[in-house]
């Protein structure tokens, strides 16, 4: 299954992408870049000290048979990153599952990113850097 991860400017933009897929093939994660920050002092009354921090625009994850090159070449690095699920285990890290990714995106962001909720039958190592 390879796996691609697309950012949309709007809301309706990426409904009509889901549609255009179909349910069993696409659904919209949020991109969590980095995780609230909570202080745990005192667990009665856990305090936020930061909130989570999510990536702009809509996303949409697409689970096809091989490469989309159209959706790999979309303007504006709309296609965030591209991934095979085959390549993904207990060692893998994201260098190694990853066909594509978006020039934009470097190595502090794919060892700090993750995708929510985790993609059904995948196992990506989102923050495991290489």
């Amino acid at each position: 299954m390879i796996d691609h991860l697309i950012r949309c400017d709007t809301q309706a933009a990426a409904d009509a992408l889901v549609a255009q897929y179909g349910a069993s093939r696409a659904y919209r994660p949020s991109v969590i870049l980095q995780d609230a920050v909570w202080d745990l002092s005192d667990p009665e009354k856990p305090e936020m000290l930061s909130p989570e921090v999510t990536a702009a625009g809509c996303h949409v994850w697409l689970a096809l048979d091989q490469i989309d090159e159209a959706l790999r070449d979309l303007p504006d690095d709309a296609c965030r990153l591209i991934g095979d699920r085959a390549l993904c285990g207990p060692d893998a890290t994201f260098a190694d599952v990853l066909l594509f990714h978006a020039a934009d995106i470097g190595p502090e962001v794919l060892a700090s990113a993750r995708i929510e909720p985790v993609p059904a039958g995948s196992d990506y190592p989102w923050r495991r850097a290489p």
